[in-house]
């Protein structure tokens, strides 16, 4: 009996040494966190970022921007008003077209109503219309 007290008394010590090595590697392992979080947020070195030139820079850049929308307006309103002037302009020619179309109808009416006169007919028009029977004495 002797014995199996002394064996209970080593587990028990076996099992609190095992207990309190964990809570030892615990508590270290948390100060090394710890320590590497505070190490992280102050311990850093400043990131040296020239705030006022990266400002300044998106400053130029908002400008050209806001010059660039000026510029697209105004080409906008160039644009409208060339397509009013061809819209204008392909309306003139279409009328031209329908006058020149008129006209050469006309034209070849005229052209076919002399082309049925007969040989007789042909003098009879050039005279009445240019006297040619006139004699040169007159």
């Amino acid at each position: 009996m002797a014995d199996n007290t002394e064996q209970k008394r080593d587990s028990q010590f076996v099992i609190l040494q095992s207990k309190g090595g964990r809570g030892l590697q615990g508590y270290l392992l948390f100060a090394i966190l710890g320590g590497f979080v505070a190490w992280m947020v102050w311990g850093q070195p400043e990131i040296n970022v020239d705030v006022k030139a990266y400002e300044d820079r998106i400053n130029k850049l908002e400008m050209k921007v806001d010059s660039l929308h000026t510029q697209n307006t105004h080409l906008e309103i160039k644009s409208d008003s060339l397509v009013d002037k061809i819209a204008s302009y392909t309306n003139r020619i279409n009328k031209l077209n329908t006058k020149i179309n008129v006209i050469q109808k006309e034209t070849k009416a005229k052209l076919d109503a002399v082309n049925s006169y007969s040989i007789d007919e042909l003098q009879q028009f050039f005279t009445d219309r240019y006297r040619l029977n006139k004699d040169s004495t007159n």
